[in-house]
This record gives structure tokens, sequence and C-alpha cells, in this order.
């Protein structure tokens, strides 16, 4: 079998995480290719199954990059996770269809590109004290930034300009971030493999690696995954890998803040069993199993 793992031009090569993956499905008989997304000279249909993982320049190249998994799925491609999920996944509005669902969200407003609306109305009909702003077609906290109920006159017109460019989400800051961390639970086929806890540095609230946060192995109770796994299971298509992101409030209440189902980070290297799972996954999926 051979698969590629799909990259972008600015980072071509594997992700360590993928370096293990790639390294532990050899021995499986799964080659494993790196392949940049926008390079017009892969054939695509050389590969068994086209998978995504670190194409993290696509935000800011949707049509581009849309019009390329419509090529996939002209061509016939197996892509994993699947164009319809990814493209459902782009865009926060998604976090709409969730919460009837029974996800609990931390509180938002969504705007739509061009929406004549400023932040300071928002701040104020919502009486939140501070909110953080971000595009809703993101990705590893990109123009993602922090108001005030006292800056957000001042911010009025860095949000217009968002507006501008494509829809934008205001969130209440939730506290927790900075206090607790943020939970990242992992599932291969919507199966639990495992879960890390992601913190800011001081001073910051984004726990990203390249902003400074750092992240340690986690246990999360068995109501958390629960929870996880209840919301996956209403999704309706086959996910190679979930990366379900949230917060702990009242201690096992879980707020979902991102279901990641694009080009998440994994995590591999901090599990022992997360390679076999992946593959377990991957066999599974590629004999039509769920």
């Amino acid at each position: 079998m051979k698969i590629c793992f799909v990259t972008c031009s600015k980072e071509p090569l594997l992700t360590n995480d993928d370096l293990l993956l790639s390294k532990y499905l050899l021995n499986k008989n799964i080659v494993v290719v790196p392949a940049i997304w926008d390079d017009i000279t892969v054939n695509w249909q050389a590969y068994d199954a086209i998978i995504l993982r670190s194409m993290w320049d696509y935000h800011t190249r949707i049509d581009e990059f849309n019009a390329w998994l419509d090529k996939l799925e002209l061509l016939g491609c197996i892509v994993l996770n699947s164009v319809s999920i990814v493209k459902w996944n782009q865009n926060k509005k998604y976090l709409a269809d969730l919460s009837p669902l029974g996800a609990l969200l931390p509180p938002y407003h969504f705007c739509l590109q061009n929406s004549i609306i400023r932040l300071t109305d928002i701040m104020a009909i919502n009486n939140w004290d501070k909110a953080v702003i971000k595009p809703a077609v993101s990705g590893g906290s990109f123009n993602t930034w922090t108001t005030t109920a006292l800056s957000a006159a001042a911010d009025e017109l860095r949000f217009a300009e968002m507006l501008q460019y494509g829809d934008v989400i205001v969130q209440k800051f939730m506290d927790e971030i900075i206090t607790n961390g943020e939970l990242s639970l992992l599932f291969f086929n919507k199966k639990f493999s495992h879960a890390i806890l992601k913190k800011a540095k001081p001073g910051d609230f984004r726990v990203q690696a390249q902003f400074g946060g750092t992240d340690e192995p986690a246990y999360p109770v068995e109501s958390v995954l629960k929870k996880a796994q209840s919301l996956l299971n209403t999704i309706n298509k086959p996910l190679l890998y979930a990366r379900v992101d949230g917060i702990l409030l009242n201690n096992d209440e879980f707020y979902l803040m991102e279901l990641e189902l694009i080009e998440p980070a994994l995590f591999i290297g901090s599990n022992e069993n997360a390679c076999e799972n992946f593959y377990e996954a991957l066999h599974n999926l590629s004999m039509g199993k769920s």
C-alpha cells in the first residue's frame, strides 16, 4: 500500500509526528510519501489514499485549496478525512451545528463577512469583559487576538478590516484556558487514543508551540471521554482522525473550543500506542470497517 501525507510548500517534509507514523506504517507494508498539496506535478491517483496532514497554509488560500479538493474528488481519489468533512470543518460556523447535538460551547457571536457591526456593541450586548477574535477560517491561532470592554473601541478598525476578508467569530474569553489549559482528545476512527493538556506561556493565551505553549500527556475522566465520543458519533462520515479540543469547567464539564478534522497535530510521540491506534484506524477504514 502506498499513501501520501499531504504537506505544504513552506513545510514540505513530514513533521516529527508524521515521521513516527511513517516509520511505523512502513513496518506494516504501508509506504508514506510527503506530497505538497499545490504541487501540479504530483500524480494523486498514484496513491491508495491521500491523508491530509500539514497543509498549514490552506486557510490563507481557501478557494485554491477547495478547488484542489474538488479535483481529487473528480479523480476518484480516497481522501482522509473526506472532502465533505473537510469543507464542513473549514469554517467555524460548524459550531452552530454541534450545539443542538449536545455540545457545550463557550458563548460566541458569529459575524458574516462585510457585516456592519461594532465590536463594542458585541461586548456590551453580551456583557463580556474580555473576548477572543479570530477568523472563522483559520488555523494555528492565525490572526487571533483578544480585546476587552475597555479596549474594544480602539480595536474597531482592526475588527472591521477582518470582516472585509471573511467571517469572524468573537468568543467570550474563558479564563480556564489560562488557569487549567486546553485539553486535546485524540480519536482515530472515532475511537479514543490519547489525550494532551496544552498550556500557554505566561502572559499569553495561545497554547500552540509556536507561541511558546507547552503540552503534556493527560488522562481525562470517563465522563469527559463519553462527551467527546458522543459528539463524534453524531458525525455520519468516517473520520480517520479527530482532535476534540476543549476546556473543563467545574472539574468535569467539557466545553468544546474546536473540533479539528483537517490538519490537527496528533501528538503521536506522547503515547506509546498512538502509532498502532492510527494504523488500526487506517487499516479498518481501508477495509470498509468503522
